[in-house]
């Protein structure tokens, strides 16, 4: 998937890749903070056999989000932030993710299984991340 995604960025760089609301990014865009977020992921011990919690509104975060851990050659697990806190505990608690990407506003919102303790909350809204 991923490397469909960069032949495109070879391609046609400066074309518009993703638009949600009144956010239009080119494909180049889309690439560079993708590498940027699998970069961070990978720090985080991202890989190939892990799994990335997403529990992120509909934006154009969530592509890039997506992307990224393709990049890293993780599996995504999607959290709805409006699931019942029982299921998203489920969710925790079985896919035991490497690490959880979300935004300041829903982090707060998400339990905190007990196996899930130590697992790194990355915030796509935090300055040092985007």
């Amino acid at each position: 998937m991923s490397g469909l995604f960069e032949e495109w960025v070879t391609r046609a760089p400066d074309t518009v890749a993703v638009v949600c609301e009144d956010q239009r990014w080119t494909y180049r865009e889309v690439n560079q903070r993708a590498n940027q977020l699998a970069r961070l992921l990978l720090q985080t011990g991202a890989g190939p056999e892990h799994r990335i919690a997403l529990a992120l509104p509909r934006s154009a975060h969530t592509i890039t989000a997506i992307l990224a851990v393709l990049k890293t050659g993780a599996a995504y697990v999607p959290l709805d932030p409006d699931y019942p806190q029982e299921r998203l505990t489920h969710l925790l608690t079985d896919s035991d993710p490497t690490a959880l990407i979300t935004t300041t506003d829903i982090a707060p919102t998400l339990p905190t299984p007990s196996n899930t303790h130590a697992t790194p909350h990355i915030l796509l809204d935090h300055p040092h991340t985007t």
